[in-house]
């Protein structure tokens, strides 16, 4: 199969083209779902081998979807949308990432991804991959056969656990949906967070003191178990709230029209303004109790103080 017309994708730190014409690269190869701790240790060596070595610039290569939903045929849930995972992998300090559609090359033999994609259209010397990375047709393509086309120029990393259990994308999933935010978070190496436009909502908040901004988590991708959570919020300026935030589907306050609309919805502690329209970072950083549906709206106003007073401490403890 030839692939001088494989349309791949390259995504740089600040959007500029990328000359990578008579130069060397090393490349670090992976789904990189997430970008989690395992994967910034491996991008944080594909930086160093690409000094040591002497090669020009240093990148990666992911796909846009998930090759293993891919091939089973199945919906498996991203750690974050593309945009981000790719935002992430630069932040390592790689110069460039390259995008490409398992669709068209799945059934690019190992030896062809290679010879003549890495080598022949990227320049590449030197890989950096973890130790159960495959690639290529039937995923026949292994950390030995990088051995054998690059020498010392390839690179496997090692297994990263985090005690006793192996730091994974399918792990970070689960304990996200058991409500175990600190374990995900810690295996992710930063906070888990969505990163979306605020949407306009029943304004329902206001009417109790406690007005609150409404956001949709991006499609396909990972929804915490649902309840209450002390978050981090960043608004598009830069400024900084301590927020509370529901997942969930808002039992007590649900008329039936949007009872099975999962949503994120955040009261900001002490912000004033609004933020329709604009983007809002929410990082999740402890979970505080279950979602329940209250009987009254003063208990819900009861029980949004008392979370606002947790989240509060909780982040007082962090010296926030």
């Amino acid at each position: 199969m030839t692939t001088d017309s494989l349309d791949i994708e390259i995504i740089t730190p600040n959007g500029a083209p990328l000359s990578l014409d008579g130069k060397t690269t090393v490349m670090a190869l992976g789904t990189f779902d997430g970008v989690h701790s395992a994967h910034t240790r491996l991008l944080t060596e594909t930086v160093a081998l690409a000094s040591r070595i002497g090669a020009d610039l240093c990148g990666a290569w992911c796909f846009s979807e998930s090759p293993a939903a891919y091939f089973k045929n199945q919906r498996i849930p991203l750690l974050c949308t593309l945009e981000d995972r790719t935002a992430l992998m630069l932040s390592c300090g790689l110069d460039f990432v390259a995008v490409g559609r398992i669709e068209e090359l799945h059934m690019v033999s190992a030896e062809d991804f290679v010879d003549e994609i890495l080598k022949s259209r990227f320049g590449c010397i030197g890989t950096v991959c973890g130790f159960n990375h495959r690639f290529g047709h039937k995923g026949k393509g292994s950390p030995q056969l990088l051995k054998e086309k690059f020498g010392n120029g390839a690179v496997s990393y090692p297994e990263v656990k985090l005690a006793g259990e192996t730091v994974s994308s399918t792990a970070i999933r689960e304990h996200l949906a058991g409500g175990d935010i600190k374990t995900a978070n810690l295996m992710l190496g930063r906070n888990f967070y969505i990163n979306t436009n605020v949407l306009s909502g029943k304004r329902l908040g206001r009417t109790i003191g406690f007005p609150t901004v409404n956001q949709t988590f991006p499609d396909n991708t990972v929804i915490p178990h649902h309840g209450i959570y002390a978050t981090l919020c960043t608004t598009e300026d830069g400024r900084q709230y301590i927020g509370v935030s529901n997942v969930g589907v808002r039992p007590t306050i649900t008329d039936g029209s949007d009872s099975h609309a999962v949503n994120c919805e955040t009261y900001l502690i002490d912000f004033e303004g609004d933020l329709y329209g604009q983007t809002l970072k929410v990082e999740f950083c402890s979970y505080l109790r279950e979602e329940k549906k209250f009987s009254s709206i003063e208990e819900l106003s009861s029980a949004i103080e008392n979370d606002r007073a947790c989240a509060t401490r909780y982040f007082g403890r962090k010296n926030l």
